[in-house]
């Protein structure tokens, strides 16, 4: 099975174009005349999820993410060469894609017309915002609060020390930070914030007594000691705030942005819609003409033009809409739509900066629509439909599994004919007996809702096993079992009511044959034959084709990074890219190859391919280099330990003659 679409190889062969110009530094590939450049990667790691990114943003990764550019470049490369480009396929979903943008550039012209030509163009009287402050002053006022600190002790020792050191004039904060048994605000000399009405004291919650004090106390007078749950307080008022209210130019703001939509709404309904209606020259029909509702300068809203936007309503929601009040509503919305539409299109809007990015970006979808729906056609039509399942792949795939998926176990296939009363049945009975089929009876009499109309069919029964609705066992089982198609039993009593069975076909144990399950081994083998045949066949014969060439000194680091960044780079990917390590580590080694560290970067790449990719052949060979060029490291005998060692377990190193420490039972 061969790779996934999205993953390849790290490296690849490259296929050298003639007559091409050298590629650039940051250029990663040429497809065609196509030039992929580092940027084009970084871009396209951009439009991955941010929880998948991470794997991407690898020396390995960006590799193997310019494989997937290459490919996608290739398979449309070679749909345009088919004419794939005027596939009516792929012009369909391409004007799928352009009706989108054209929804797009009216939305976009719509957002900005009412922004700049109604929200904009409601002026909100300074009488009606000095109503609203008035009638709702309650909103704007500001509590009395108090800016307190305090000294806290728990002995009258402490009490009588503090209240020493501040009659004698020692600054309240500073008795705080040496005497004030509060950690949390010791420190800030004894600082608790602010308290006021509606809040409690900080750090001792509520106490209307305290709080009425320290609200009616002027600042700087020290109250007289305290009692509270954690313990003797000597308290400070330190600033202030009476009640007070927020002006209202404070607060204008925010009575506009509460005023505005009621008075946007009024202006749009009852001034500029009415003005439209009259600039547009609406008619509207009570009663559709030849199905036209409306009729807006040259425009018209037909019966088919409401049954469309019917559709579009989410199916949950669609009902309410499907009555005349509904589709009324439909058609006002419809108007409303065009009318500003004209209105944004005359204003010139449609060269709007915002308008235009949002088209734009609309735009370049209907170009990745298009290059989709050459992919997934070319795909379709030369990869999918060619790609062939081999007789003999059939053949194998069948006889692995006569045991498991295409065993075929005795089983009978049972039609009841169901009824509440016995006389019921002996109508079901008396029309049997004068010919009537067993099917054509049910569907006239059987009570059973779910098989009344498909002739009374339960389904498949395997020996032993229950009959379905049935779950009763019945005494006749072992024989309907082993009954042959046509024979009846019954009617007998269930669950159901009264219940008259047949048998209506039977088959015995064995394998199913291969033509009634081809379909579904091609099935199962296609997804396979296809990527191997995408990988093996297709995409080596575009790359010759279109001549791909690769710069793999492109996703190297940079040739002015020094020695020294170059081995830490090479360090840090040890354990979460060892390839890209190995990479780095060899680079390091070719362009500083005097370096001192050069042993260390070979020792390194042995260990990498041992301990973290547990490629014991290849960390040999790096080992063996190491002893052989570099034999004064003081790294060549730990090479050489690991030549010998690395592939053994390390339990084996551990002497087993140490003596184990018997429990103290401590």
């Amino acid at each position: 099975m061969k790779k996934l679409l999205f993953l390849s190889a790290f490296f690849l062969f490259i296929v050298m174009g003639c007559d091409t110009a050298p590629l650039d530094a940051q250029d990663a590939a040429r497809v065609g005349s196509m030039i992929i450049t580092m940027d084009d990667i970084e871009s396209e790691i951009l439009r991955i999820p941010p929880y998948q990114r991470a794997s991407f943003e690898t020396l390995r990764g960006k590799r193997a993410l310019l494989d997937h550019i290459i490919e996608r470049e290739l398979l449309l490369l070679a749909a345009r060469d088919e004419g794939l480009a005027e596939d009516s396929t792929v012009l369909a979903m391409i004007a799928v894609a352009e009706e989108q943008v054209e929804v797009v550039r009216t939305r976009a012209m719509g957002q900005v017309f009412y922004q700049t030509q109604i929200i904009e163009s409601v002026v909100i009287p300074d009488s009606l915002i000095e109503d609203y402050y008035q009638n709702n002053i309650e909103q704007y006022r500001n509590d009395p609060v108090a800016m307190v600190s305090h000294i806290l002790v728990s002995s009258d020792e402490s009490l009588t020390e503090a209240q020493a050191l501040l009659d004698g004039g020692m600054p309240f904060d500073s008795v705080a930070i040496l005497l004030s048994e509060h950690s949390a605000t010791a420190p800030q000399g004894g600082s608790i914030g602010w308290t006021g009405e509606r809040l409690d004291i900080p750090f001792v919650g509520e106490d209307q007594e305290l709080l009425s004090l320290l609200l009616n106390t002027e600042p700087g007078v020290i109250l007289p000691p305290y009692q509270t749950n954690l313990g003797t307080h000597i308290f400070m008022v330190t600033e202030q705030r009476p009640e007070s209210y927020e002006d209202i130019e404070v607060v204008r703001a925010s009575i506009e942005e509460m005023l505005r939509p009621a008075l946007v709404n009024d202006f749009f309904r009852n001034t500029f819609m009415p003005g439209l209606y009259e600039t547009y020259t609406v008619t509207v029909h009570e009663t559709p003409v030849d199905g036209v509702y409306a009729v807006l300068g040259e425009t018209t809203i037909t019966e088919t033009d409401i049954l469309a936007e019917l559709e579009s309503i989410p199916p949950y929601q669609r009902e309410s809409y499907e009555t005349p009040e509904g589709k009324q509503l439909i058609l006002d919305s419809m108007i409303e739509r065009e009318l500003i539409n004209l209105a944004s299109i005359e204003a010139g809007l449609d060269q709007d900066s915002s308008v235009v990015a949002q088209v734009t970006e609309a735009e370049k979808q209907v170009e990745e629509t298009m290059k989709g729906a050459l992919i997934q056609e070319y795909y379709q039509r030369y990869i999918v439909e060619t790609a062939e399942v081999a007789e003999n792949d059939i053949i194998e795939y069948y006889e692995a599994h006569t045991g498991d998926i295409y065993a075929q176990f005795a089983q009978v296939q049972v039609a009841a004919i169901v009824t509440e009363s016995s006389v019921e049945m002996d109508a079901v009975v008396a029309a049997i007996e004068q010919g009537q089929t067993f099917e054509e009876t049910a569907a006239e009499f059987s009570s059973h809702t779910p098989t009344a109309s498909i002739g009374g069919n339960l389904g498949w029964v395997p020996m032993n096993s229950p009959i379905p609705y049935i779950p009763e066992d019945l005494e006749f089982a072992e024989e309907l079992y082993a009954a042959q198609p046509g024979d009846m039993f019954g009617p007998v009593r269930t669950n159901l009511g009264l219940t008259l069975l047949k048998v209506t076909n039977r088959l015995e144990d064995g394998v199913k044959p291969l033509e009634e399950v081809r379909e579904s081994i091609q099935a199962a083998l296609r997804p396979g034959i296809v990527n191997e045949y995408l990988y093996d066949v297709i995409f080596p014969q575009l790359r010759e084709k279109y001549l791909v060439e690769i710069n793999e000194n492109a996703f190297l680091p940079a040739v002015s990074i020094g020695a020294d960044s170059l081995m830490t780079m090479a360090q840090g990917a040890m354990a979460i890219d060892p390839e890209t390590a190995i990479t780095y580590f060899k680079l390091f080694l070719d362009r500083y190859p005097e370096n001192e560290r050069c042993d260390q970067a070979q020792f390194l790449i042995g260990f990498t391919f041992s301990e973290q990719m547990k490629d014991f052949d290849s960390a040999s060979s790096a080992f063996a280099v190491l002893v052989a060029e570099y034999p004064e490291s003081e790294l060549a005998d730990d090479a050489q330990w690991m030549i010998e060692n690395m592939e053994t377990p390390i339990e084996e190193f551990i002497p087993l003659d140490i003596p184990v420490e018997e429990p103290t039972g401590e």
